[in-house]
């Protein structure tokens, strides 16, 4: 389990791009160098991807009902390791988190590394599931909307189809984090993420690439759990390249793709 940590230590975020009035931010790969159709779709995603899952409100005593519990498969690329966590598992997302500052750290980096899956783009099925497993019942039909809508979009522009969907390579993993506000009904969480994202085909118009966010969830205790309210984000922290000439090939990072589990999960 995540140590509980002192308030206000871990990364400390030097960027204030985010509007506070049009509550957009920008997805891990939105500060990648994109051209054309596939910049504009990014652009779109980005706005998608940060908007405000909902506005909060009291929390609801509803239950979980209809939420569909789903076992760890052997091998994992379409969100965190199910594997690494004891805890109970909807939809392959973990659930059931403490009444605590930890266990709304815990929820918010398992949260948006659920929503970093190649899965979570090409699988609408699959999106709607995740999305209902972590969402607060007053943002769960807009955050459907937005997510369909901008996956669409995105995936249209980089010619994935049913057909090829299995060569797109998304993947994100947590950094730090940082508390901003918490209380026993409404906390505030910083997630530094590393993202991949890309195609692993040699015409692809966008090769597999990186980036680095900073998203702010919001959660709200609802059905004693921490539930997702709100997501927005800004690009950064981000780290000096290192001036690699050489990136890996195509083929290479196909077989990575398929042959590393996906970032565990916080438990």
């Amino acid at each position: 389990m995540a140590r509980q940590g002192a308030p206000g230590r871990g990364t400390r975020v030097l960027v204030d791009e985010m509007s506070t009035v049009t509550q957009s931010g920008k997805p891990w790969w939105r500060g990648m160098a994109v051209t054309g159709a596939i910049f504009l779709a990014v652009v779109t995603l980005a706005v998608v991807m940060g908007l405000s899952g909902g506005s909060g409100g009291s929390p609801s005593d509803g239950s979980s009902d209809g939420q569909r519990q789903t076992a760890p498969t052997e091998r994992n690329n379409t969100g965190g390791d199910t594997k690494s966590t004891a805890r109970k598992l909807v939809s392959g997302v973990p659930v059931g988190y403490a009444h605590s500052r930890a266990g709304a750290v815990q929820a918010a980096v398992n949260y948006q590394v659920a929503r970093s899956s190649a899965a979570y783009f090409t699988d609408e099925e699959a999106r709607h599931a995740t999305l209902t497993a972590m969402m607060t019942s007053q943002a769960l039909d807009r955050q459907i909307r937005n997510d369909d809508d901008g996956m669409q979009q995105v995936l249209t522009s980089l010619g994935i189809t049913s057909a090829n969907e299995g060569e797109l390579v998304a993947r994100g993993a947590a950094m730090g984090t940082r508390v901003t506000t918490y209380t026993d009904q409404v906390a505030t969480v910083e997630v530094w993420m590393a993202g991949l994202v890309g195609v692993t085909d040699q015409n692809a118009p966008m090769p597999v690439s990186a980036s680095w966010t900073t998203y702010t969830l919001t959660l709200q205790w609802q059905s004693a759990d921490w539930k997702l309210a709100s997501i927005t984000s800004v690009n950064g922290p981000t780290p000096l390249d290192a001036g690699s000439d050489d990136p890996t090939s195509v083929d290479g990072f196909r077989t990575a793709d398929r042959e590393f589990n996906a970032p565990p999960y916080a438990g």
